[in-house]
């Protein structure tokens, strides 16, 4: 009777325990020099995403640049002075375009990919 008991509250302390989410993670890198790119972890560049959540993991590689991220409703950024490594996760990316452009260089640093 005790073993069954014991069975019984393993499996519903298993049940309630809520499931890790595994997001598709993408790869921000901005510097050294004037790079700024949003990979997979393949290594291909993101051009077009599926629209959920995700996970950013960003390497600011440069005091010079940031690396900014705006779109429906997301705007996430590193600061120009951070040089480290952000996680942005989970962000919700709805259908439309979004933008990675460094704030100081925005002509020249500038991507966008579409969701959809």
């Amino acid at each position: 009777m005790r073993f069954r008991a014991l069975l019984v509250a393993v499996l519903v302390a298993l049940l309630a325990a809520p499931a890790a989410q595994a997001y598709t993670t993408f790869y921000g890198r901005v510097g050294p020099g004037t790079t700024i790119v949003l990979r997979r972890a393949d290594g291909t560049v993101v051009r077009n995403v599926r629209h959920g959540n995700k996970t950013f993991v960003i390497r600011d590689r440069s005091a010079s640049h940031n690396f900014h991220l705006y779109g429906p409703g997301i705007d996430r950024r590193t600061g120009v002075a951070f040089v480290g490594k952000r996680i942005w996760s989970p962000l919700l990316l709805r259908v439309g375009r979004y933008t990675i452009v460094c704030d100081r260089h925005p002509l020249t640093m500038v991507r966008r990919f579409n969701v959809y």
